[in-house]
């Protein structure tokens, strides 16, 4: 979380802009949004790229990252504290005790490493964004959505389609379509409001329930 601590005002900026998509790199921010120049040459030394891959971290806003994941009123089933800010150097915001009902605002996955899936057979991907894929192209999953989707990255655009890759692959099997060289490292953090009104956010997404609309 270091890449994510250091730059706490670029983020702020973003979170307060209309403009800033749900998912984007952080790399498109431009002096037009007033931020000072020693903020965005932090940034730009802050992201990293994974060769011809997306630039890292890479944020997916308003994410809820498994099948009928949902952003709704949730019930903690452990003790844990909420933070100010997506770190766990922040000052707390409050506590939960197991039971505490609580209001899931929204959250955002992080990226911190892509993965990476190698291309075997000509193929499409993506029925909404169809994007054609030859023998030897590589896609960079970003995480996984549910239902066996993962978002991926190719070549400056996001797709999503059932890839399942959820394992390593040494060796490419002649029957598939794709290897899975590698997989993606994320981090899923929530914004969470109190039955006091207070806001805070957590990493802990193992210790909420009613979170699965189907369940």
């Amino acid at each position: 979380m270091t890449g994510i601590d250091c730059c706490d005002e670029v983020e702020s900026a973003l979170d307060s802009s209309d403009s800033v998509p749900k998912a984007d790199y952080l790399g498109t921010v431009s002096m037009r949004r007033g931020l000072p120049v020693l903020a965005t040459l932090a940034l730009a030394s802050w992201l990293t790229f994974a060769g011809d891959g997306p630039a890292v971290p890479y944020l997916d806003w308003g994410a809820c990252p498994f099948e009928c994941c949902t952003y709704r009123e949730w019930v903690a089933t452990g003790k844990l504290k909420l933070h100010k800010d997506r770190s766990l150097s922040t000052p707390v915001a409050f506590s939960l005790s197991k039971g505490e009902r609580v209001q899931g605002l929204t959250g955002v996955v992080i990226t911190l490493k892509p993965g990476r899936v190698k291309i075997l057979k000509p193929i499409t991907l993506d029925d909404k964004k169809p994007v054609s894929l030859a023998p030897g192209d590589v896609i960079y999953t970003l995480h996984y959505l549910g239902e066996g989707y993962d978002l991926f990255w190719f070549k400056g655009q996001v797709h999503s389609d059932q890839i399942t890759a959820d394992k390593i692959e040494r060796e490419p099997n002649p029957e598939a379509y794709w290897q899975v060289l590698a997989l993606p490292e994320a981090e899923w953090w929530v914004k969470i409001k109190n039955a006091e009104g207070k806001i805070g956010w957590t990493n802990e997404t193992d210790k909420f329930d009613n979170m699965d609309a189907c369940g």
